[in-house]
């Protein structure tokens, strides 16, 4: 099949194609672009097809012309050979070609005879430079899934899990088939610019994904907005109209740097601003003051309440806190009352009092690392309202070892990020 395969690309006017089902196919080339590198590291390889009319045929509809299963192993392996003979004609022998496969023709191609590996050789492309990637969402069994990761990663190439986020998504997968990069679908980002739960939850997303010894890529990134969110993500690899459409050449690997410069510039002035002011300046005075009052003391005594209630006038308090130097409660939860409506009976189990342990809370180990400065959490939720709220936090020293003194506030009051 290879030697028929190649026999069907053709050299017209200085560019590959190939025909098929009376179409005239074409490779583009879309950048994937490392931030931190400032620069293209790679091109996802996308078929084109046109009609003898000149009318575009979209891949959907190309691939639909396949009747029988040769027909789609046949085509199948047809736009992997064009692909890699055009990105070859570029001479790059650094950059990734990241290329899309159909798990189920990994199954059902070894009828019809060997051919990626003979393919490598021929066009005399490294297996290193190869990123395969694995649709979720057409995959068929997990056998057959294994089958065809043990097989490319066998040849020496790296793995893609492509539009993890969507379809039959899972973390188990990730973590059984250890993939090199994992592309995040379209969706989430596209959600993320839209939906502050979905923003919050995406850096938790990619980091779990960084633990599991995975690159994240993020896909579909069309906006500058999307691409300040990827960079909120600590995301390794973005891709999408932002950064450069699908195109025949190769875009130069520095064609990026002077957007992706722009964008980091801009990120070190939102980090700037947030590593300056926690947001909420008047009530983290309004805990150092606090704290102030409970300076040397192990638990809070009826002289300092009054300080403690001054915090909870404050706009959005919700309740404040004490815990000692192991992350355990001192002392009752003292609440705002004016928010006692918003409660909600179904935590009632969880609510706190003398002698629960949040050590395991940021709000307790940053202060504990750093006493005398107020320390700021991500919204989570809220056991006393069942809102999002955020925890202020400082660490002052006492005879029995550090406290920390905690500020709940509500989120939906304070319109938090």
């Amino acid at each position: 099949m290879l030697n028929n395969i190649i026999q069907n690309i053709e050299n017209s006017g200085g560019e590959l194609s190939a025909s098929y089902a009376n179409a005239r196919l074409r490779s583009a080339f879309q950048p994937i672009v490392s931030l931190a590198h400032h620069q293209t590291v790679g091109f996802e390889a996308l078929i084109r097809g046109s009609l003898p009319s000149g009318q575009p045929l979209f891949p959907q509809e190309l691939f639909s012309r396949a009747q029988t299963e040769f027909d789609t192993v046949y085509l199948d392996r047809l736009c992997r050979a064009l692909h890699i003979s055009t990105f070859q004609r570029a001479q790059n022998n650094s950059d990734w070609l990241f290329l899309n496969v159909n798990p189920g023709v990994i199954v059902h191609g070894v009828k019809y005879g060997t051919f990626f590996r003979e393919l490598l050789a021929k066009t005399q492309l490294s297996a290193e430079q190869v990123v395969v990637e694995i649709l979720e969402n057409t995959l068929l069994d997990e056998s057959q899934l294994d089958n065809c990761v043990a097989f490319y990663r066998d040849l020496g190439c790296l793995i893609a899990i492509d539009d993890f986020g969507a379809g039959s998504s899972s973390f188990q997968r990730i973590w059984r088939l250890k993939p090199h990069i994992v592309k995040l679908d379209r969706s989430i980002i596209f959600n993320a610019a839209s939906n502050a739960t979905a923003r919050r939850m995406l850096p938790s997303i990619v980091e779990t994904l960084h633990e599991a010894g995975s690159l994240v890529l993020v896909e579909g990134v069309e906006t500058e907005c999307e691409a300040m969110i990827a960079m909120e993500t600590s995301a390794d690899l973005v891709q999408g109209y932002y950064f450069g459409r699908p195109a025949a050449e190769l875009a130069p690997a520095n064609s990026v740097a002077p957007f992706v410069s722009d964008l980091f510039n801009k990120y070190r002035r939102v980090l700037d601003d947030n590593l300056a002011d926690i947001g909420f300046p008047d009530h983290a005075a309004a805990l150092q003051l606090a704290a102030g009052c409970l300076d040397g003391e192990m638990e809070v005594r009826p002289k300092q309440l009054e300080c403690l209630h001054q915090l909870l006038l404050l706009p959005g308090a919700e309740c404040c806190y004490l815990l000692d130097h192991d992350g355990k409660q001192v002392g009752e939860t003292h609440r705002n009352l004016r928010l006692a409506h918003h409660g909600n009976r179904h935590f009632k189990p969880l609510r706190s009092g003398p002698g629960t342990i949040w050590i395991r809370r940021h709000y307790w180990r940053r202060a504990i690392l750093k006493p005398n400065e107020v320390q700021c959490t991500r919204p989570y939720l809220s056991i006393i309202t069942s809102r999002l709220c955020i925890t202020l936090s400082v660490a002052y020293k006492s005879p029995a070892g550090l406290r920390v003194l905690c500020f709940d506030l509500d989120c939906e009051t304070l319109k938090c990020n």
